[in-house]
């Protein structure tokens, strides 16, 4: 399991705290009961103490020592070990005082307004379908399994899973599309393909042809022509769009969201001291980070005590800490508009082309 290197400060923590509810005189006293350093000798801190054999026998110990008094070049600059580890074992008295403030909290309620706009569009969308003109030499419904792509000029141009319906469409749009071919037996497994060169007569130009299939067609075959073109072609016809009346608008919503008060300037109580004793938190110079893991942190208070024999004199620390009473609260509104536009297309108009 592994233990942050911050518990050995708690430890000493407590052990000064126990020092200041019974002070004892301690002087050049042994540093160390026993070893590893597992439970450092806290009491000796705020005096003085002899380095025990240890320091001179223990090889992690030795280690810890050792990175300590030789740092790199580049921090000698600000760093010198002796010092250091005197800051690094000085005792921290923290003080507490505690005080309070009254003063009025402020909400604010928010007024949301919904309002939505109708709006008509009146340039009607058109879209064109193509009605093939019948022709007498034009072979419709024909059954191959095999594709001749460069003979037949197949067109790899398109989006091919469409329905066969979209692929005539498709065929028509291109004056260069002569026939067309649907593979699949429904939607989800259309396969469309379009080719620049005609079935032919009997279809002469598939292989392996069958009649009476489902797979190849000329451009003028009228099987899978849109509504409006059957059974007579019309020049325009217009296909109205049912839609949806607008929704209504909903009612106006209010909504208390709380902001976080701002307390007023109020007098304050006369402090509450706690005193305790801690050991002061000092940050390791960079070189010695590695030092932080567990394993290698236990040895670094001792290893400063086989360093120096005393460490640097303890310090006061004070925080305050603020409590707010609240004597009342008051509310403000803000009001907001949300609003949304609804669009309506009253038709669509569909033109129906004629194409040879």
């Amino acid at each position: 399991m592994m233990i942050p290197s911050r518990s050995i400060s708690l430890v000493i923590f407590y052990l000064f705290s126990q020092l200041l509810a019974s002070p004892v005189e301690v002087k050049n006293i042994r540093r160390q009961g026993f070893f590893p350093p597992f439970i450092p000798c806290a009491e000796c801190l705020p005096s003085s103490w002899t380095q025990g054999p240890e320091c001179k026998t223990d090889g992690s110990l030795q280690s810890i020592i050792s990175s300590i008094q030789n740092p790199p070049p580049s921090a000698t600059a600000t760093y010198t070990p002796s010092p250091w580890c005197s800051e690094y074992l000085r005792p921290t008295t923290w003080r507490s005082e505690f005080t309070t403030s009254w003063g009025i909290s402020t909400y604010t309620s928010r007024d949301v307004t919904h309002i939505i706009i109708t709006k008509t569009d009146l340039n009607h969308p058109t879209s064109t379908m193509f009605c093939p003109s019948p022709s007498p030499d034009m072979e419709c419904g024909w059954d191959t399994n095999t594709v001749a792509p460069i003979e037949q000029g197949e067109d790899w141009s398109i989006e091919h899973f469409i329905s066969p319906e979209e692929c005539h469409q498709v065929c028509l749009q291109r004056s260069s599309c002569k026939a067309y071919r649907i593979d699949g037996t429904g939607p989800g497994s259309w396969y469309c393909e379009i080719f620049n060169v005609g079935l032919g007569k009997n279809g002469a130009n598939l292989r392996n042809p069958t009649p009476s299939g489902s797979q190849w067609w000329d451009r003028s075959c009228p099987t899978h022509l849109p509504a409006g073109c059957k059974p007579a072609q019309a020049p325009e016809t217009t296909v109205p769009i049912l839609t949806s009346p607008p929704p209504t608008p909903s009612p106006a919503s209010k909504q208390a969201s709380p902001v976080s008060p701002i307390p007023t300037p109020a007098p304050t109580l006369p402090p509450r001291q706690n005193a305790a004793l801690a050991k002061r938190t000092t940050r390791l110079p960079e070189f010695l980070t590695d030092l932080e893991y567990y394993w290698s942190s236990i040895f670094l208070l001792p290893a400063c005590t086989c360093i120096i024999s005393s460490a640097s004199p303890g310090t006061l620390k004070t925080t305050t800490t603020t409590f707010t009473s609240w004597t009342g609260s008051t509310t403000v509104t803000t009001t907001f508009e949300d609003i949304f536009t609804w669009t309506t297309t009253p038709r669509e108009t569909t033109v129906y082309n004629s194409v040879n």
